[in-house]
Parts: C-alpha cells; sequence; structure tokens
C-alpha cells in the first residue's frame, strides 16, 4: 500500500501527524494549568507549535536529531545486524529466520519509529512542562519576564505561560491563575524583562 504514495501523500500525511501532535500536546501542557486550549487556537497554532517547541529547546532537538539517526542507520542495516546476531549462539532464533521473514519498506519502517519517537518525546516533554509549571502556580514560584504594554499605555508585569497567533496566556503577579487575552484588540508591545546576574 505505501509502496505507490508519492511526496505529496507523504506530506500530507506529515501534515496531519503535525496537527494531531500539536494538538495534543498543547492540549496537554494547557490542561494542567486550568486552560481549555482548544477555544484559543487555529489550525496554524497547533501545525507550528512542535516545530517551536523544538526550536526553542535546542537540548530536544538535539536528541530527536541523534536519535533519528541512530534510527535511520539501524534500519538500513538491519538485514546486517540480524545476520550477525544470529551467528550469536545463545541469540540464535529457533524458528527458520527465512520462513518468518517479513518484508517492509526501509523508509516506511524509519517514518513510523521517528513519528513514535517524536510523539513520545513531545507530549513527554509538555506533560512534565505542565506539571512544573503547575506546581509553581500553585506555589507562587513563578517570576516575571515580560512587561504587557496594553492600548491606553498602561504597563502590568507578568509570567508569561505560552502565546499563539492571536492570545498571550500570563499569570499576574501573587495570582494563582492563567490570564488570556487577545493581541491584537489589547496589547501594543510585549517587552522582556531582562534578568540582573
Amino acid at each position: 500500500m505505501f509502496k505507490r504514495f508519492g511526496i505529496q501523500e507523504y506530506l500530507s500525511i506529515g501534515y496531519i501527524f503535525l496537527i494531531v501532535l500539536g494538538l495534543v500536546s498543547d492540549t496537554i501542557f494547557y490542561r494542567f494549568i486550568g486552560v481549555d486550549y482548544l477555544q484559543y487556537i487555529s489550525i496554524t497554532d497547533t501545525i507550528l507549535s512542535p516545530i517551536s517547541l523544538l526550536a526553542n529547546n535546542w537540548s530536544l532537538s538535539v536528541i530527536v536529531l541523534l536519535c533519528s539517526t541512530l534510527m535511520y542507520f539501524y534500519i538500513k542495516n538491519s538485514e546486517k545486524i540480524d545476520e550477525k546476531l544470529n551467528k550469536i549462539k545463545w541469540l540464535k532464533k529457533r524458528v527458520d529466520s527465512k520462513a518468518k521473514k517479513v518484508e517492509y519498506s526501509n523508509k516506511i519502517a524509519f517514518m513510523i519509529s521517528v513519528s513514535f519517537m517524536m510523539s513520545s518525546l513531545l507530549i513527554g516533554f509538555r506533560l512534565g512542562m505542565g506539571i512544573k509549571f503547575r506546581g509553581h502556580l500553585l506555589d507562587g514560584k513563578l517570576e516575571n519576564n515580560i512587561t504587557l504594554v496594553f492600548k491606553d499605555d498602561s504597563q502590568l508585569k507578568v509570567t508569561q505561560i505560552g502565546q499563539n497567533s492571536a492570545y498571550i496566556f500570563y499569570v499576574e503577579e501573587g495570582n494563582k491563575y492563567v490570564t488570556v487575552t487577545p493581541i491584537l484588540e489589547n496589547i501594543k508591545q510585549i517587552k522582556t524583562i531582562q534578568k540582573l546576574d
């Protein structure tokens, strides 16, 4: 079935994968801090969410790249690896490997492996972030990291939790809940607060 797929089909599958992954990972994260994220998103936000998460966390990007490379070489050389493992006496298969041999496409095996790995990493990462932010929110340990300048020139120092194309999610100092504000109608500037060392 997959052998007949062209570049367009693979791009469509990738597009759907990014939508589902972005939707699931962001919903998990925001659910922990009491926000119904599905009310505030667009398709573009869900597609860009996994990409921006990888771009903003270099350690996660390195892990994904390293694991993808290792999987690629393992899948490409899987037959040679199987032959070497069969020569080891205590690892030798009891069933004739030729009778049980299943044909599969290296491309498909690689795509499924990387998709599963990325899903696990990103969803686990967002789950951990949600638990961490929820703990800090309930304990009141969040530090202000931005200043919002509203259209009436009033300013507010807050802790930014997240942002998408239309909304900003933040916590005001002393509060234990997340505020969601439309960016276009209300906010003129978002200034980063510089940390003093």
